[in-house]
């Protein structure tokens, strides 16, 4: 009964550490699990431990994934906006000038600069009013604006980090309690696989966050183009001979 009793446990837990990818696990499941311990065959349990992680990842309300705490999903739709803008202008170095300027009264700063072209970040809400000051400097030649939608990634995240959190507090408790160093070992390997997991998915939450934050604009200053020199016709002579002779005669062609 004891052996019995070890051998679930470490199923469950195992279960647990699929769930960091899949994010296929409700909370409450995470709470309930009963503390794993290190089990002394580990042979029998690889190809058990196979059967109850698929159990767990598409058994849940009989839909991939699991279930969805929606409680936990934003009110408000979480939106990236970038834009772009190419603008003929008279003195591009002071409209650029004058861009920058605005940028910094915005709360932004610069990205980086490619010749007359500057890309910029500002709080996303005042992209709009960018994004016309912009238009408003001359002739429009070239303009792309979008706003992606990154709530459900970004709540999807949330869940799949605080699952991998409990599962690496899991691991660490087995951890203490191993005793042969083949079960310390195979603790250690699954302990590093989840933390960099962990540390991965932290890294993008981080990133998306940043990116709804603050919006991306393009904005770049071509100079006006010059008009085509104006041809005069040659002014004719008053004398009737001059113009007969032309200017090849006059100079000797004849």
């Amino acid at each position: 009964m004891l052996r019995a009793f070890v051998l679930v446990s470490w199923l469950v837990a195992t279960a647990l550490l699929g769930s960091c990818q899949s994010g296929s696990w409700a909370e409450a499941s995470v709470d309930d699990a009963p503390m794993p311990e290190v089990a002394a065959s580990t042979g029998l349990l690889d190809s058990e431990i196979a059967g109850v992680s698929y159990l767990f990842r598409n058994g849940s309300e009989g839909k991939k994934g699991g279930p969805r705490n929606d409680d936990a999903a934003p009110t408000d739709r979480l939106l990236v906006y970038r834009g772009r803008v190419r603008v003929e202008v008279t003195t591009p170095e002071e409209s650029a000038r004058a861009f920058l300027e605005k940028v910094r009264e915005w709360g932004g700063h610069l990205a980086q600069q490619t010749g007359s072209t500057f890309v910029v970040r500002v709080p996303a809400a005042t992209f709009d009013e960018a994004y016309a000051w912009l238009c408003a400097q001359g002739r429009v030649l070239d303009e792309q604006r979008e706003a992606s939608d990154v709530t459900d990634e970004f709540v999807d995240l949330g869940i799949r980090i605080d699952n991998c959190r409990r599962a690496r507090d899991r691991l660490l408790e087995v951890l203490q309690k191993a005793t042969s160093v083949e079960d310390i070992l195979k603790v250690e390997a699954e302990l590093r696989r989840v933390t960099e997991e962990l540390e991965r998915m932290e890294g993008r939450k981080k990133l998306l966050a940043d990116q709804v934050a603050m919006a991306t604009l393009e904005g770049s200053f071509a100079p006006k183009s010059e008009p085509p020199p104006v041809r005069r016709k040659p002014r004719q002579s008053r004398y009737a001979w001059i113009r007969a002779a032309g200017p090849e005669g006059l100079l000797g062609g004849n």
